[in-house]
């Protein structure tokens, strides 16, 4: 069953196909900004429902002896799954809070989809805690691409603060699941997101923030040379 097998292959194929699906439903079907609301709105539902159905199946299926506490998140990638989906159904566009979820979901998204470190851990690709843990990975990073497009959220360096704000909250979240909760393996804390791998909270506090910084410095420098560029074009 393992990592890029006919299922897993078929997968990412139909994640691309359903990524190039919701901008095409934006471009022709959701044109006005409150149709475009509404979609997103119905896509962080989706998000919700799905994170909700994947801590289910892991409560069910629990493999840690922890019980209901199993329906906590306590994983980069799942809580921003739950708040994404919340703020989305709840929220404006361009908020500072999708300026810290954003990234995460998009990038954890992306890299779970290729390269989910779980997908051994049932005897099938269909194992719902299996599945339904690739499902909110791809929904979140497929939203997140359509956010993008949909201008629900605009990368700027004006809100890059919110990026160490963010992991500086999901830390001290996770010190109170170990430390009350004893819910071990958390928010890692107490090992890397990749086996043998230094990214820890502090490597994704330090060297995160400083890409977003940079990345969203160099997107503002950008999209200044082409409006300056626009404005001198001659008529």
């Amino acid at each position: 069953m393992g990592l890029y097998s006919v299922y897993h292959i078929i997968y990412i194929a139909i994640y691309v196909v359903l990524i190039a699906l919701s901008i095409l439903a934006c471009k022709f079907l959701f044109k006005t900004d409150k149709s475009r609301g509404i979609y997103m709105r119905v896509l962080g539902g989706l998000l919700f429902a799905s994170l909700i159905v994947n801590r289910i199946s892991l409560t069910v299926w629990d493999n840690n002896a922890i019980g209901i506490r199993e329906m906590i998140p306590n994983t980069y990638c799942g809580m921003s799954s739950l708040l994404l989906g919340i703020v989305l159904m709840t929220g404006k566009r361009d908020i500072a809070v999708y300026h810290f979820l954003w990234w995460l979901e998009l990038v954890g998204g992306i890299a779970c989809v290729f390269y989910p470190t779980f997908i051994n851990q049932g005897p099938s690709f269909f194992f719902l805690p299996t599945i339904t843990g690739l499902n909110h990975h791809a929904l979140g990073s497929l939203i997140c691409i359509t956010m993008v497009y949909t201008k629900w959220i605009k990368p700027s360096f004006k809100y890059w603060y919110a990026f160490p704000i963010g992991i500086a909250a999901y830390t001290l979240f996770g010190l109170f699941l170990i430390d009350v909760l004893k819910i071990f393996h958390t928010m890692i804390i107490d090992e890397p997101a990749v086996p043998k791998t230094p990214l820890k909270w502090w490597f994704i506090l330090i060297f995160g923030s400083a890409a977003v910084a940079v990345i969203t410095f160099g997107i503002d420098k950008i999209k200044y040379a082409l409006e300056k560029r626009a404005i001198k074009k001659p008529l």
